[in-house]
């Protein structure tokens, strides 16, 4: 009774209602410990601001969220595909919670509008929207429990924003499309390299370069090395198809 009148009471009375207003419209639950929320939408690049320190910022609630995004995609997926084998529904988990479709799938929530970070270092990073979505799962979670984070993510972004027909015939493993384009035509062997490392305040990006018969096919970059990855193998597989 008290947790929710806690959450009751930060929607309407608290003096940070327009931020728990904010969280009640894109979760459609009220929050209770308005705190975790503002960490989930507080980007590491202000670790460099002497406001916040290494622990004021959402990368843990950002690790929490993404084991718990993988285990309720994981369950909505086995319990909505009771015929198809673990290579398919590994396939689909993949589509759902790639970096790509979060950082679409955070804008499309309006993360954007809420999300605080360090903007002197440039233009805004497409993956911090991402980032803040696993984080605000993470936030979900340890308030209201697994079921509410579960919720959210199957009827707040599943249900709402993913055609998931579509997604069955779509494939954006670029790596294993030029795999297959490779043996095919007999083009080996193919290297992936980190070529350069750089840093934009505390945000670490990576490019790495798609090797192929010791020439640079395709360069690509991110803050992940498996997503530069894919970039490089996407520009590799248009070379080579053209």
């Amino acid at each position: 009774m008290m947790q929710c009148w806690k959450g009751f009471y930060n929607c309407w009375f608290s003096k940070k209602k327009a931020f728990a207003n904010k969280i009640y419209r894109i979760t459609g639950m009220r929050p209770r410990e308005l705190a975790l929320y503002e960490l989930a939408f507080r980007h590491s690049s202000l670790v460099t601001d002497s406001r916040c320190s290494a622990q004021e910022c959402n990368e843990r609630l950002e690790f929490l969220g993404d084991s718990i995004l993988s285990a309720a995609v994981s369950e909505f997926l086995f319990k909505k595909y009771p015929s198809k084998n673990e290579g398919f529904l590994t396939e689909m988990r993949s589509k759902i919670v790639n970096r790509a479709r979060l950082n679409e799938l955070g804008f499309k929530l309006g993360l954007d509008a809420i999300l605080r970070y360090n903007k002197k270092l440039g233009s805004f990073n497409r993956s911090i929207c991402g980032n803040a979505l696993e984080a605000l799962i993470g936030a979900i979670y340890l308030d209201l429990g697994y079921r509410a984070a579960q919720y959210f993510i199957i009827h707040k972004m599943i249900n709402i924003y993913l055609n998931l027909d579509e997604l069955e015939t779509q494939n954006h493993n670029y790596k294993s499309q030029l795999m297959e384009f490779a043996q095919k035509h007999k083009i080996e062997p193919i290297i992936y390299e980190v070529v350069e490392e750089t840093f934009a305040g505390n945000i670490k990006e990576f490019t790495v370069a798609c090797i192929i018969q010791d020439k640079v096919m395709g360069l690509g970059k991110d803050t992940k090395k498996k997503v530069a990855e894919q970039k490089a193998s996407e520009m590799a597989l248009l070379k080579l198809c053209s």
